[in-house]
């Protein structure tokens, strides 16, 4: 290898790193294994306070025919879909046992029909975009089916 003023094993090195840095790259340069988040930004906190009323946590229910009702304090449920979110204005996602049953602006609702056993319900007042606020607003119970 000819030197050229006394550095041309670290400009080949610098080439090398350069071209396999092109190769590889998305043509962003941003990392790709890093996604941002969907609104741009930090989540915004919500003031809500949310509660299951019913089922009461440890009660027993029926397999079929359980309600839930939930108390929402602090802000509103809206149907619309937006990317205009406000820490005011949400849905609610509810989950049993892990497994997403529903996303509704109701604070009642009659829960599909359970095998006997515990079952653990879980409600979260999401922002309009679908996505949680931060920190969270969930809540849950735990309910027993005969």
């Amino acid at each position: 290898m000819r030197r050229v003023g006394g550095c041309s094993a670290a400009l080949l090195v610098v080439v090398v790193v350069v071209a396999l840095a092109a190769c590889t790259s998305n043509g962003s340069g941003a990392d790709p294994t890093v996604t941002p988040p969907a609104t741009g930004g930090p989540r915004p906190a919500s003031p809500a306070v949310l509660k299951i009323v019913e089922p009461k946590n440890g009660a027993t229910e029926p397999a079929s025919g359980a309600k839930l009702e939930v108390s929402l304090a602090g802000a509103t449920l809206t149907s619309v879909t937006s990317q205009d979110i406000s820490p005011t204005e949400g849905h609610l996602h509810v989950s049993v046992d892990g497994r997403l049953i529903s996303m509704t602006s109701g604070v009642t609702q009659t829960l599909p029909d359970l095998e006997p056993g515990r079952h653990t319900i879980r409600v979260e007042f999401v922002a309009a975009d679908h996505l949680p606020f931060d920190p969270r607003v969930v809540t849950e119970a735990f309910f027993e089916v005969t």
